[in-house]
């Protein structure tokens, strides 16, 4: 059976990540979805239990809205595995920015390496070359420990694209002027970094006429940033703002900023803003967006939380997530882009999203 389902994901991720029409992309993703659910079913107690306790039997047909989900706050509360725990090679902890308590994600050889395949298909798709990278955060993030936090996996997933790999922050967060003066102004830089990470150097060097001096003689860089908007949020500082921020003390234009959306739950498939400012759906994921108090699916323009599917995950059961995050899909298949299958925007951060009753069913 494991080569069966080597051979159905594998199918799905020899394919392009923007290429199928929604239509097409269907049949093949709930095949590799099959075989996952049935791994998990075999192999996590916990996804057997609330596959049981919701009613769902996947030998049978069935719909993607119909996979049941885990809600993404019980990879706070409980260590979920689906493989036997020599097989851990690594284990990814979140952020945890809501809250004092991480995800806690297993990882063996088999899901990181699809998890690898998949992001440097969809970002190959954006960046069209490889370029001198620019990290936005200190050298220590960059650990090799088994233990890996979020920002040093995300880091670590761009490294197929990077000429080159500078670390402009100390220890304490403030710019590194050494290393900022070597960069040499006639090379294609990307400036990397987490979302709240890169507002707040911003705010405090505005007046920083030597930094600004450096940034001025390189023209129209790329900038990446990942991670949650809620700091930017609390602070009232709008998308409109913030880019406009950054395209003022970068030297760049709009364009050149790529927002990535993506969960350390579910790493790998990552949905990066198009130059309309869509969020792209790869064909090696699937999105529901579910209405907050009833949990059905939404249609195209209603807001409501997101749910994020892939069969990418082999040793934990986090193929499917019901997150905290609302958004609302803007169409399928027709982006001005013309990139192919669903493309959504992300609305707010849900302050008190958690599912009840998931937990209870679990122990």
């Amino acid at each position: 059976m494991k080569a069966i389902e080597e051979s159905k994901i594998h199918t799905l991720l020899e394919l392009k990540p923007f290429e199928n029409n929604q239509e097409q992309k269907n049949k093949i993703f709930l095949e590799a979805m099959k075989e996952s659910l049935l791994h998990h079913f075999q192999n996590s107690i916990e996804f057997k239990k609330i596959c049981k306790k919701k009613d769902f039997d996947f030998k049978k047909d069935f719909t993607l809205e119909q996979i049941p989900f885990f809600p993404v706050s019980i990879f706070k509360k409980f260590e979920l595995i689906s493989i036997p725990k020599e097989d851990v090679f690594k284990t990814i902890f979140s952020s945890a920015t809501t809250s004092k308590t991480p995800s806690k994600i297993f990882l063996d050889r088999t899901t990181s390496e699809r998890q690898t395949k998949a992001l440097v298909s969809i970002m190959s798709d954006f960046l069209q070359e490889k370029m001198d990278f620019c990290i936005l955060d200190t050298k220590d993030t960059n650990s090799s420990s088994n233990e890996v936090k979020s920002r040093s996996s995300a880091i670590r997933g761009f490294l197929p694209f990077m000429n080159s790999i500078k670390f402009l922050l100390n220890e304490d967060l403030q710019i590194n002027n050494l290393e900022l003066e070597s960069i040499q102004s006639s090379n294609q830089y990307c400036f990397f970094g987490f979302t709240w990470l890169i507002y707040k150097i911003i705010s405090e060097n505005k007046g920083n006429h030597k930094i600004k001096d450096i940034l001025s003689k390189i023209e129209s860089p790329f900038i990446l940033h990942l991670g949650g908007w809620k700091k930017l949020t609390d602070l009232k500082i709008s998308r409109e703002k913030f880019y406009q921020e950054i395209c003022k003390f970068f030297n760049t234009e709009e364009t050149k900023i790529i927002d990535i959306y993506g969960m350390t739950e579910q790493l790998g498939t990552i949905y990066p803003d198009c130059q309309f400012g869509n969020k792209h759906v790869s064909a090696y994921s699937d999105i529901i967006i579910r209405n907050p108090s009833t949990l059905e699916s939404e249609s195209v323009g209603k807001s409501g939380l997101i749910q994020l599917l892939s069969p990418i995950p082999h040793s934990y059961p986090g193929i499917s997530i019901l997150s905290d995050d609302f958004g609302h899909l803007e169409g399928i298949d027709d982006c001005p882009c013309g990139r192919k299958g669903k493309y959504f925007r992300f609305d707010k951060r849900s302050e008190s999203a958690d599912l009840k009753g998931c937990g209870d069913t679990i122990d």
